[in-house]
């Protein structure tokens, strides 16, 4: 038992560590200031006692029903609304519900990381400025996505985060679970804004155009969010990030080995950025999105190499040339 208590010690003063590593090299953002506003749809949505009065307690909302919701202003979104009555009116729905709102019964960690995370992205982008966020209830997908990011709004439903204790979970394979818990959806929405930021040769159909961009979607993460864990930015768990630590160098072989960096089928790619438990085609060890975390770590070689800042890394269109001055070697 000793042992164990003094070998979970030194993993845990590893990782602090680590992390203290990682804060201390983040830009200094503490004279920025960004205004963070955080609507909460759901108990206006479940306090409604018919579909009219989901829809008058939504329509000062209208980018949320524009672009969320794809509402038109037609006749025909009162169907949208008898629908979303409906779902509230359903038992089964109300105990994820009460789940949902006993989770997020204070989203002031939600509004503080989301808020440096906008410091960091206007430290870089002094343009920036922060979308409006909503947080709702669809219902596990059936009136909506798990989270939907626009230049001027983020809307985060929250029934999808509840986590392991959830009655009711998003219906996607168990090894995507691992994401859906609350300390994911900060780091979601910020690798989905990083899109608007981050420039690709459309022409390149290559394995590696992928890998690297993902790559810098992770790399942006790690800029804007500098104490998140590589666990939350990769979306592995600890386990698969130990597994990839001890293999890099055989992972990146199979890469070399069988010429996948400029490899363009379109069914070869997903083998290696797609959603899968695993490779099989290197290892039945190896997490799924391997090629991601590989473009990961060839961009923040490239940064390193030509000390280049985040904005001029995420313009870098051509991924060969990224490749070649990243100088990567496991």
């Amino acid at each position: 038992m000793r042992l164990i208590l003094i070998f979970c010690w030194l993993v845990l003063a590893f990782s602090s560590s680590c992390q203290s590593d990682q804060c201390s090299n983040a830009a200094n953002v503490s004279d920025i200031s960004v205004e963070v506003e955080i609507i909460q749809l759901e108990d206006k949505i479940f306090s409604a006692s018919s579909p009219s009065a989901i829809q008058e307690a939504l329509q000062p909302h209208k980018q949320y029903l524009r672009r969320f919701a794809n509402l038109t202003g037609t006749p025909q979104d009162s169907l949208f609304y008898q629908e979303y009555f409906r779902i509230t009116q359903d038992p089964h729905v109300d105990t994820l519900y009460q789940q949902t709102k006993a989770t997020f019964s204070n989203i002031e960690s939600l509004k503080t990381d989301f808020e440096q995370a906008f410091r960091h992205i206007k430290y870089y982008y002094p343009n920036f400025q922060p979308p409006k966020i909503y947080t709702t209830f669809t219902g596990l997908g059936s009136l909506g996505d798990d989270i939907l990011v626009s230049d001027s709004i983020i809307v985060i439903s929250l029934d999808f985060f509840v986590g392991d204790g959830a009655r009711f979970r998003p219906k996607v394979h168990d090894y995507m679970l691992t994401r859906y818990q609350p300390e994911y959806i900060v780091p979601s929405a910020i690798m989905l804004m990083s899109d608007k930021f981050n420039r690709t040769d459309q022409a390149d159909n290559s394995l590696l155009a992928e890998m690297i961009y993902y790559g810098k979607s992770y790399y942006f993460m790690q800029q804007v969010m500098p104490c998140l864990s590589d666990t939350l930015i990769a979306g592995y768990n600890a386990e698969d990030m130990q597994v990839v630590g001890e293999n890099t160098q055989m992972i990146w072989s199979h890469f070399i080995d069988n010429e996948l960096l400029y490899e363009t089928s379109h069914m070869v790619k997903p083998r290696y950025v797609g959603e899968r438990p695993n490779v099989l085609e290197i290892n039945t060890k190896i997490p799924g999105r391997i090629g991601r975390w590989l473009g990961w770590q060839i961009v923040q070689d490239f940064s390193e190499k030509t000390n280049q800042a985040l904005p001029e890394v995420m313009k870098a269109e051509d991924a060969r040339k990224i490749f070649i001055q990243a100088k990567y070697r496991p």
